[in-house]
């Protein structure tokens, strides 16, 4: 009984909100209102910070009234929190080093060596570290930003909607969620420097353009603890396991989460310590999303727009 007290409490909660703004809406919401108290509170330039944070909680609020009123507005509305949540993660960079001055790098580091010891070496110099496997890691790791969006084209395109709402919360929930591991643990990685990166790290043109890229989409570099990139492919290799059954599409899928894993370690960009915090926290997503789901609401853009299923 009490739960579905509980459940209906939420219902009503997410009746009162405005209409157009999802449950992943608020979500995303909630998390710009604390990258904003922290600006306040702790950053000596806050300004600018608050104008880009003030741009991306406004661009809901339109593409959530623009998705009530046109189909093509809902689509926009319905993948916007994906780029969103890339520019937060960017603005979340510099807050994080004037909210906690503490690094954890000394740390992480140490305990890499005592615990994984030998596998380190082996693992960032395996087979001599030939160009092409350095292009192949390079490739997987940066498919990390394109499989979660291809899998919720593929369910958008199908009608899928309420697994599409269901997929894109957990993903942008993992996100966030990691977010606040790096207010925690301020942690860089064990990264190159640029002007070595050819010399230590090897590869061709291929991860000469891949560190290219990096350099623009990551530019938070205290985003190591948790490994946010274990951590997402993890919870979408279980997702996409469960949403699209067959082995043309499972075995790709596995391959691909494999090979980001292995490029964390491989191109020096995360210790192994931050990919077993992020594969703690995969695990505990799903009872995370239902806590936020009790606060957020249950539903999203894709349900909300699609006819109700019948009884």
């Amino acid at each position: 009984m009490e739960m579905a007290e509980t459940g209906r409490d939420v219902e009503r909660a997410a009746a009162r909100a405005p209409a157009w703004l999802a449950s992943i809406d608020r979500m995303m919401l909630a998390f710009v209102a604390f990258l904003a108290a922290i600006a306040v509170l702790a950053y000596p330039r806050p300004l600018p910070v608050l104008l880009t944070l003030a741009v991306l909680a406004a661009s809901f609020a339109l593409a959530g009234a623009w998705g009530a009123r046109s189909p093509a507005g809902r689509v926009i509305h319905a993948f916007l929190p994906l780029p969103i949540v890339v520019t937060i993660f960017n603005v979340a960079g510099p807050l994080i080093g004037a909210a906690n001055a503490a690094r954890w790098d000394p740390t992480f580091a140490e305990l890499d060596v005592r615990l994984f010891g030998a596998l380190l070496p082996a693992w960032r110099g395996l087979m001599g570290r030939p160009a092409w496997l350095t292009d192949l890691a390079s490739i997987a790791y940066v498919s990390y930003y394109f499989i979660p969006f291809a899998m919720c084209i593929a369910l958008w395109a199908k009608g899928r909607r309420r697994e599409f709402d269901d997929l894109a919360f957990i993903l942008i929930a993992t996100l966030l969620v990691s977010y606040v591991g790096y207010f925690l643990f301020p942690t860089t990685g064990p990264r190159v420097p640029e002007a070595l990166e050819v010399e230590v790290l090897g590869g061709g043109a291929i991860s000469a353009r891949v560190r290219d890229f990096l350099r623009v989409a990551e530019i938070n570099v205290l985003d190591a603890f948790p490994s946010g990139h274990t951590a997402l492919s993890l919870v979408f290799l279980a997702q996409g396991w469960r949403l699209f059954p067959r082995a043309s599409v499972r075995v790709p899928l596995l391959l691909a989460v494999v090979g980001i894993v292995f490029a964390t370690v491989y191109l020096s960009l995360h210790y192994v310590v931050d990919l077993c915090a992020g594969a703690a926290q995969a695990a505990l997503m799903p009872l995370a999303v239902r806590g936020l789901r009790q606060v957020f609401g249950p539903g999203g853009v894709g349900e909300g727009a699609a006819p109700a299923d019948p009884a």
